[in-house]
């Protein structure tokens, strides 16, 4: 979906801009949309601002992902055709691969390097090659170029700063801003006539502000915090190949045999960046320095919630460290057994909460740290989870009181919490922060193993026990 409605933007775009000024053309694109967004933010009861501690990133979004780029966009359109510009924005795939590395510490291998190099270089050919024929201004190109930058750096932004804001507040008020300030200098600037706006115009900029802006924004930006980054960025591998066909048919772009070999050469090599970035990931989660285990598996549903998979694997950790609480993590890519310390604690913290490994639980600092540090990579942990052992599954409030601070969760997580006795597991419940109240709440419950699925163990191996009594 995404690939399809960001393969048909860019000959919009140009339509838009044929008759309508670049300014006003992005502005009025985000004031058609915006209504749509704050509608939806209503319905859903989502809140439309970010909170208080990245109020600079709502600066950023504004500023680095809205207005300046989406302008440049428009502006570069007015001198090169829809298929280059979408084939130069789509090194969006390279560049966020780049940014990764200082930013979400990621690794780039050899073969993303040489496939770097030999992108922008098949890139560079293809503008040259095109002069005259998609090209008929060098600032156009060099526009889209740095608006493609701007866009790979607020996408790893995102992922590194937003995973806790819901995709309809991460937009909403971002884009309301960017299309009241963009049309107010469009109207100030440029000063559009009505001959702007043509049946042409309109059309696209409609289509622009409902398609590509509501529903291409919403679904794209689900996506980047769901997946990890070479998931996400393999949109703009695929999506140019639409764009070229919407130029060629609807623009009549003449592309020769070389160009068509030099997009080829592009594509390929920006396939190769992810496909090198995908080997470098692990096959499965490194267990932690105090983790029993690691479980690899389709851990997590398309809405976040734990699979069979990983509820098996919770439950069976759960029940083999009974009647002490269990906890640990699960994450997309597995499920981390980790040891409850709260009996290793000093002997006044103790004393003070009265709480044991029977009755509370509490992380390592090992576990902490890869807790904290997986917040800046590809694979965040999800959920965290724990049991209560005899007491039912709920969230209490010296949960409460450890996840949640300044009215702000302290990780950006939900919270498992598995109902176990000595005869068996008998479901478990999830918990999400919900903004307007400002503490977890019920988001999903899940039954027995017996319930859900009776062929499943829950005993667990005899490795997983030999190995969770050495970590407690």
């Amino acid at each position: 979906m995404v690939c399809l409605i960001w393969g048909s933007t860019w000959i919009a775009i140009k339509m838009a801009v044929t008759d309508m000024p670049p300014l006003t053309a992005s502005g009025l694109r985000f004031v058609i949309a915006a209504p749509v967004f704050i509608a939806a933010c209503r319905y859903l009861n989502k809140p439309m601002t970010y909170p208080r501690k990245l109020n600079w990133f709502f600066g950023f979004i504004f500023a680095c992902y809205f207005a300046i780029p989406f302008y440049l966009y428009n502006f570069g359109e007015q001198y090169i055709s829809s298929g280059l510009t979408a084939i130069c924005f789509s090194s969006v795939a390279v560049l966020m691969v780049v940014f990764s590395v200082p930013i979400l510490r990621t690794r780039i291998s050899a073969t993303q390097f040489v496939s770097v190099l030999v992108a922008f270089t098949a890139l560079g050919a293809l503008i040259m090659h095109s002069q005259g024929v998609a090209v008929t201004s060098g600032w156009g190109v060099l526009a889209v170029l740095c608006a493609a930058v701007l866009h790979a750096l607020a996408y790893i932004m995102i992922k590194k700063h937003g995973g806790e804001i819901h995709s309809l507040t991460l937009n909403t008020l971002p884009m309301t801003l960017a299309g009241v300030v963009l049309t107010g200098l469009g109207l100030i600037i440029e000063r559009p006539g009505p001959e702007a706006f043509t049946a042409r115009s309109v059309g696209a900029t409609l289509y622009l502000g409902v398609i590509a802006s509501v529903i291409g924004f919403a679904v794209y930006f689900w996506l980047v915090q769901r997946t990890d980054t070479v998931t996400a960025s393999f949109v703009f591998v695929l999506f140019p190949i639409f764009s070229q066909l919407f130029s060629v048919m609807i623009e009549g772009t003449a592309f020769s045999h070389v160009d068509l070999a030099l997009t080829g050469v592009i594509l390929l090599a920006f396939g190769m960046t992810q496909w090198g970035q995908r080997r470098n990931q692990p096959a499965s989660l490194p267990p932690s320095a105090s983790a029993g285990s690691s479980t690899s598996s389709a851990t997590l549903t398309a809405d976040g919630q734990p699979s069979e998979n990983a509820l098996a694997a919770v439950y069976a950790h759960v029940q083999d460290v009974y009647p002490a609480e269990a906890c640990g993590f699960i994450r997309a890519t597995g499920v981390t057994r980790c040891a409850n310390v709260i009996d290793q604690l000093s002997g006044d913290r103790a004393v003070e909460s009265g709480r044991t490994s029977r009755t509370g639980f509490a992380f390592g600092l090992p576990d902490l740290r890869v807790l904290a540090e997986s917040f800046d990579g590809d694979d965040p942990v999800r959920i965290i989870y724990h049991s209560h052992p005899d007491v039912g599954a709920y969230f209490s409030e010296e949960d409460h009181r450890h996840a949640v601070f300044d009215d702000r969760p302290v990780y950006p997580v939900r919270h498992l919490v598995v109902d176990v006795t000595n005869e068996r597991v008998r479901g478990s419940r999830l918990f999400d922060f919900d903004e307007h109240l400002g503490h977890y709440t019920e988001y999903a419950s899940f039954g027995s193993p017996e319930e859900r699925a009776p062929d499943v163990s829950i005993a667990g191996s005899a490795d997983q026990r030999h190995t969770n009594q050495g970590a407690q």
